[in-house]
C-alpha cells in the first residue's frame, strides 16, 4: 500500500517523520527535490536498491546519485578529494551541482554503477535535506520516471508510475519542469562537466580553470 501526502498539505515535520519511517524500514519512496522529483532509498539498504533499479527498469550500469545533507558529510564516503571540490561546494551547495568524486568503498557499489566513483549533492530543498539529516544516511535518488521516459512532476504521472509500487509518494508543490543538476566529474584530468544546468556555468568554469 502507498501513501500519498501532498507537500501543500502537510506540515514538514510531518512529512519528514513519513519519511524517515518508510526509509529505515527499508522502503521506496518518491519525494520532491530542488531539481525533479526523485524516487529512492537509504544507500545502506541492498535490497532496496535491487528493488529501486527493477522498479525503474534502470540498468544497474547507471549510478544513482546521492543526497547528503552538508558537504561535510561527503569526507565519510569519498577519498583522494581535490581542492576544487571544496571551491565549488563553498559557491555552488547546497544547489544543482552533483560532484563525482572517488567512493571509499562504504557505499554499496550497486550505487555507482559497479564503478568506484559517486555523485554527491547537497540540494537547495529544506525538506529533502531535512529527510536525510533524520534519517542519518545519505540517500540514494534518481529522477522519478522509469527509465527511458521524460521526468515529471506532474501529479497524474507521478501517481501512474508509483502509486501501489513504493511506500511513498510526496506530490511536491511544484509540478513545473525543471532541469537537472550539472554534473562535474573530479575525478578526471581536468575537472570534466558532463552535464550543464541551472547554475552559474560561467563562474563554475572559471572556477575549474582557477580564475
Amino acid at each position: 500500500m502507498t501513501t500519498i501526502l501532498f507537500e501543500r498539505k502537510t506540515d514538514d515535520d510531518q512529512l519528514i517523520n513519513e519519511a524517515k519511517s518508510v526509509f529505515n524500514a527499508g522502503g521506496i519512496a518518491v519525494i520532491p527535490s530542488d531539481t525533479i522529483p526523485g524516487i529512492g532509498c537509504r544507500v545502506d539498504k541492498h535490497d532496496a536498491l535491487l528493488k529501486l533499479f527493477q522498479l525503474k527498469d534502470r540498468p544497474e550500469s547507471l549510478p544513482i546519485p546521492v543526497i547528503v545533507a552538508e558537504p561535510e558529510d561527503v569526507e565519510r564516503y569519498a577519498k583522494n578529494i581535490p581542492p576544487v571540490f571544496y571551491k565549488l561546494t563553498a559557491t555552488f551547495w547546497p544547489g544543482a551541482l552533483t560532484l563525482i568524486l572517488k567512493s571509499n568503498g562504504k557505499i554499496d557499489k550497486l550505487v555507482g554503477g559497479g564503478l568506484d566513483t559517486i555523485g554527491f549533492r547537497v540540494p537547495a530543498y529544506s525538506l529533502l535535506r531535512g529527510i536525510v539529516k533524520a534519517i542519518k544516511c545519505p540517500l540514494a535518488l534518481t529522477s522519478a520516471n522509469p527509465h527511458g521516459l521524460s521526468p515529471s512532476g506532474d501529479h497524474p504521472d507521478l501517481l501512474k508510475w508509483w502509486n501501489h509500487k513504493v511506500e511513498l509518494i510526496i506530490l511536491g508543490r511544484y509540478t513545473i519542469p525543471r532541469a537537472p543538476s550539472a554534473v562535474i566529474d573530479l575525478t578526471r584530468e581536468p575537472s570534466t562537466i558532463l552535464r550543464e544546468g541551472p547554475i552559474d556555468m560561467g563562474l563554475l568554469k572559471d572556477l575549474l580553470n582557477g580564475s
